[in-house]
């Protein structure tokens, strides 16, 4: 019985949720129609109050057109009071009109006199079918009907109303100047341009106007923008009467034969004699708005359907709440006892205890840690446990003052087991909050890390004597890892680099701006900077590269990438001051290339460079100069003045033949009182010419040695080396041969060879 008075409020509840739903859905149907039928009469108010004033500007524009030329007209007649009106003042009052085809003008008859073009000159037009339209100046106004043609001569007037306006015409327009008896004296006729009317009335923003007449006073259309059709002939017709009885503007919406719905607006202008029809097409005008009412409505259906929907299907939720509700506990029983298993199984202690510290709860990993059973550490304090007395008591109270601020704590401390020895523990303590932010209980825990704690400290060991290994090291050591950031140098970097700072200042920043700074002490900074990236781009070692700094010095650098395991982790940087040693071999390299006595370079330097500049003559071939210089009777100084006195005159000749050469040129001595002369670029003529002022000025500036003159002469042998030796034996074998001739004809002068 129970289970059927059940069953029945829940039939009873469905039917009523089912009426008010059906209800609903006809309300919101009505009120639907109604909006909709209410939209429609608005807009259709709405268009015909803004096709009114479509009507009234258009007919405004014209308007302003239409007396402008009046006005031109007057213009020109009035200045025919002085003088007859000729040709240039038509053309100038074209001028100011230039939508005007021409102006001509009219004599009494209606001859056309004089004209702005001349095939109009002649041409009779019969004025008396032109209405006479009164001004307030007394004179008259004219507006002849539409014209198919270009102009006056070949023009076709069109009364019927029937036809359409045609795609070349104009509109004739005549003012009159009346004397002062009202007899006529002059006319003038201007073409007014159909196509330029045209444009001006397609310049109306309004695309939603079907077609635009504009009519003479008298029902005569003057043109119109599209064909016309009895319907709207009988619209103009309309028009037309209400203007005669004196309803000059206004707009009404009317039913055509097709039973198509127009708007139609018109406008007779309050001072010409022309008037504009304006006729929309309503429904076409109007279909988006229905179609827009259509779509709200079928939204305010779907709205209402998933509304219903919703109230259904949440009906359904909450009578069976129950049934989700016993199944919702017994999940959260099932995780609280998989969250359980999953503490207990970790290998980390775990202990839960209230906000005063007792102990709730904890795994069996704490058993393991600290040897207290989990009955045996229920209800007990950490503190009376495991305390050590390794901590201080402000160490624990700065722990508790952070948890009960609700802040996680973390540190390192000493803790005893229940057999009393140490152990280091790593102790994470994370107030648990309810939803309104009180603490209930705190969660510890704890990692016995005594063996890695044993670890860090040999690593600190073995960090420390890297450190000093590094600090030691005879050079500057820099090292980056794979993104860019320097992990280790010494401070000999900072010396060696000029760098400011300290290693504390640069570690762990990136290597990037220091080989920046570090470019600008090199001597070439972009292409230090370009080597850089090379290396690491290649990953290659690279060993004993110099680099000379714009001091001076000479730097070595070794590049070295470093693989862990074959993973690239880094590069290393070594740079070595090695500017002492390039002194000693440049030191060297002098005292094996240059003669102790005299400084100039020896024999060896001679046959070297003479080496180079025939290698230059065989690939671009020329000649040099070569000169085999001899001391004669050489003997007989040292012999009459003695060996130092040998080697002053040696000097002398160096000092005298340099001021004779050029820069380009080299001076060697071969050995004893032999010297050589190397003329780069040099011919015959060249060659022949020095060796002879040297001979000269060795002959004319003896040496004042000890206060006694001593003369000097010399023989020279001279050849000339061309890309067509074989060899440079051969060259110095024709200089040679050269100076012995040269001695062999008695010494002290300049042979060939």
């Amino acid at each position: 019985m129970n289970k059927l008075k059940k069953r029945f409020r829940f039939l009873a509840v469905d039917l009523a949720f089912a009426t008010v739903f059906t209800l609903c859905a006809i309300l919101c149907v009505l009120a639907y129609l109604y909006q909709s039928d209410t939209q429609i009469r608005q807009q259709s108010t709405i268009q015909l109050s803004i096709a009114e004033h479509e009507a009234a500007y258009i007919s405004h524009d014209l308007g302003l057109t239409l007396q402008n030329i009046d006005t031109n007209l007057r213009a020109a007649l009035n200045a025919s009071a002085h003088k007859p009106i000729q040709t240039d003042t038509l053309r100038n009052a074209l001028n100011n009109a230039p939508y005007l085809n021409s102006i001509s003008l009219l004599g009494p008859q209606g001859k056309i006199i004089a004209s702005t073009k001349a095939a109009n000159i002649g041409h009779t037009l019969d004025i008396s079918a032109y209405p006479v339209y009164p001004q307030s100046t007394g004179d008259l106004l004219r507006i002849g009907p539409t014209h198919r043609g270009h102009d006056l001569a070949d023009g076709v007037p069109l009364t019927d109303n029937a036809r359409n306006t045609p795609e070349q015409g104009f509109i004739p327009i005549i003012h009159t100047h009346l004397s002062e008896a009202n007899e006529q004296e002059n006319s003038l006729i201007a073409t007014i341009d159909l196509g330029y009317l045209l444009s001006r009335i397609a310049s109306v923003p309004n695309t939603s106007v079907t077609r635009i007449a504009v009519l003479r006073s008298d029902g005569l259309r003057l043109f119109d923008t599209m064909p016309t059709d009895a319907g709207l002939l009988m619209f103009e017709r309309d028009t037309v009467e209400r203007w005669q009885k004196g309803d000059s503007i206004g707009a009404k919406e009317l039913l055509a034969i097709d039973s198509r719905h127009w708007i139609v607006a018109y406008r007779l202008h309050p001072q010409l004699p022309i008037g504009v029809v304006l006729v929309v097409d309503r429904d076409n005008l109007l279909k988006d708005a229905i179609l827009k009412i259509q779509r709200n409505n079928m939204t305010i259906m779907l709205l209402m359907i998933v509304g219903m929907t919703c109230v259904l299907f949440s009906y359904l939720f909450f009578r069976h709440a129950n049934r989700h509700q016993r199944n919702r506990v017994a999940r959260i029983e099932a995780q609280r006892s998989l969250l359980e298993s999953s503490l207990n199984a970790c290998t980390n202690a775990i202990v839960i205890t209230k906000p005063d510290g007792l102990i709730e709860w904890s795994n069996p990993a704490f058993s393991v840690l600290t040897g207290y059973t989990v009955a045996e550490a229920s209800g007990q304090y950490p503190g009376t446990l495991c305390k050590s007395g390794e901590q201080s008591s402000a160490f624990y109270a700065h722990m508790w003052q952070t948890i009960r601020a609700g802040r996680v704590w973390r540190g390192e401390l000493v803790n005893r087991r229940k057999d009393g020895s140490l152990y280091d523990e790593m102790l994470t303590i994370a107030p648990a909050l309810d939803s309104e932010g009180t603490i209930q209980h705190f969660i510890a825990t704890k990692e016995d890390f005594t063996q890695q704690k044993a670890a860090r400290k040999e690593l600190e060991i073995a960090h420390s004597h890297l450190n000093s290994v590094v600090e030691n090291f005879p050079g500057s050591l820099i090292m980056e890892d794979i993104e860019g950031r320097i992990v280790l140098l010494n401070q000999c970097v900072f010396e060696l680099l000029g760098l400011p700072g300290t290693e504390e200042y640069v570690l762990g920043k990136p290597i990037h701006p220091l080989m920046v700074f570090s470019s600008h002490v090199a001597e070439n900074s972009q292409a230090f900077l370009d080597r850089v990236e090379e290396l690491r781009t290649a990953a290659h070692p690279s060993y004993g590269e110099e680099i000379h700094f714009k001091d001076g010095r000479w730097i070595e650098r070794d590049f070295i990438p470093i693989h862990l395991h074959e993973n690239l982790i880094g590069f290393l940087y070594i740079y070595r001051d090695i500017s002492q040693r390039k002194r000693h071999a440049r030191e060297l390299w002098q005292l094996a290339t240059s003669d102790p006595l005299t400084g100039i370079p020896n024999r060896r330097a001679f046959f070297e460079n003479i080496e180079r500049e025939r290698a230059r003559l065989t690939r671009y071939p020329g000649e040099a100069g070569v000169l085999m210089i001899d001391i004669d009777h050489f003997k007989q100084i040292n012999d009459t003045h003695g060996h130092a006195a040998g080697d002053a005159v040696l000097c002398h000749i160096v000092r005298q033949s340099r001021k004779l050469l050029r820069e380009s040129d080299m001076l060697a001595r071969l050995g004893g009182e032999e010297f050589a002369v190397l003329l780069p670029q040099a011919n015959d003529e060249g060659a022949l010419g020095l060796a002879e002022r040297i001979r000269k000025v060795l002959e004319d500036t003896p040496l004042i040695y000890n206060d006694i003159p001593i003369y000097v002469t010399a023989s020279v042998g001279v050849t000339i080396m061309s890309h067509t030796d074989p060899n440079t034996d051969k060259t110095l074998s024709r200089a040679d041969h050269a100076l012995y001739e040269a001695k062999r004809k008695g010494r002290n002068r300049v042979e060939i060879g």
